[in-house]
């Protein structure tokens, strides 16, 4: 398979997302609704992004990518935020080499995509602005289902870590015929539970939100990259899945998968937005 980030792998990514808008339509044509603050990453010739920001409330529309992530132990991975004292600065621009690895993966994808803006919550919400917090965290619904797709670090440990990894090495065994035909023999791989619901990013509670909200969502665990959206589950290895029943099929079904999700998940320095998904049900 191509390593993850080259130009053969965003084809495959590529051509995901175009079959899902050809023949899914699990992304509305309509959809108007930009965050208040999102990183413009349009300009791949400077080395820059830019924190581009709009009155709330009144966004205009356009189209852009949510990175779903984990922060990581502040012990092990620095915080790259936006604070009051320094959003000013943020608006003027931004050094990509200057962002976290996983920030750095998540612009690379999304420009490659041809996709001109990304959320990413330590930079689009003011972190030390309680305000700021309230407000942007009522929007945390339209954020992920208002997305053109998700990007899931699945194999990011935190910020620092990156997701666009080699992948682990793949046995492969060469039987030839005696036509001199040649199959080959590999690892199975496709395992979606294993390296998607059990995955390390999946044990944060928080995920429940974003995932249930995302129409769409590209996963990078360190085996092959997955697709999930509402037709069903993708794989590099071409296989296709059917979709996995999601967590918010009703009310009744939510509150109990709460109850199970959070017995086994864990909240890692990160404020709770899960009440939201309550209210949008209702």
């Amino acid at each position: 398979m191509p390593d993850a980030g080259s130009p053969t792998h965003i084809k495959v990514l590529a051509e995901w997302i175009r079959s899902c808008d050809n023949n899914h339509h699990c992304y509305p044509r309509d959809v108007a609704f930009l965050p208040t603050r999102v990183l413009d990453v349009s300009n791949s010739s400077s080395g820059t992004v830019s924190l581009f920001c709009e009155t709330r409330g009144h966004t205009s529309p356009g189209k852009y990518l949510a990175l779903s992530h984990q922060w990581g132990s502040p012990l092990q991975h620095k915080k790259f935020c936006t604070y009051k004292r320094n959003i000013d600065k943020l608006k003027q621009g931004i050094n990509v080499a200057d962002l976290p690895k996983t920030f750095q993966d998540a612009v690379s994808v999304t420009r490659d995509l041809g996709i001109q803006y990304l959320w990413i919550d330590s930079l689009c919400i003011i972190q030390d602005d309680e305000n700021d917090w309230d407000m942007e965290s009522k929007l945390m619904e339209q954020v992920f289902s208002s997305a053109y797709a998700t990007i899931a670090a699945s194999c990011a440990s935190g910020t620092d870590d990156g997701f666009l990894k080699a992948y682990t090495d793949r046995q492969c065994v060469t039987v030839e015929t005696g036509s001199g035909a040649r199959y080959y023999l590999c690892d199975a791989i496709d395992d979606f539970s294993l390296h998607v619901e059990q995955g390390e990013l999946n044990k944060r509670g928080w995920v429940l939100q974003e995932r249930a909200l995302s129409r769409r969502t590209i996963y990078f665990p360190q085996t092959q990259s997955y697709w999930e959206c509402g037709g069903g589950v993708r794989c590099e290895t071409m296989t296709q899945m059917k979709k996995y029943v999601p967590y918010c099929v009703g009310l009744e079904s939510v509150t109990k998968a709460f109850a199970d999700f959070f017995q086994s998940k864990s909240l890692f320095s990160r404020r709770c937005r899960l009440p939201k998904i309550c209210r949008g049900l209702r």
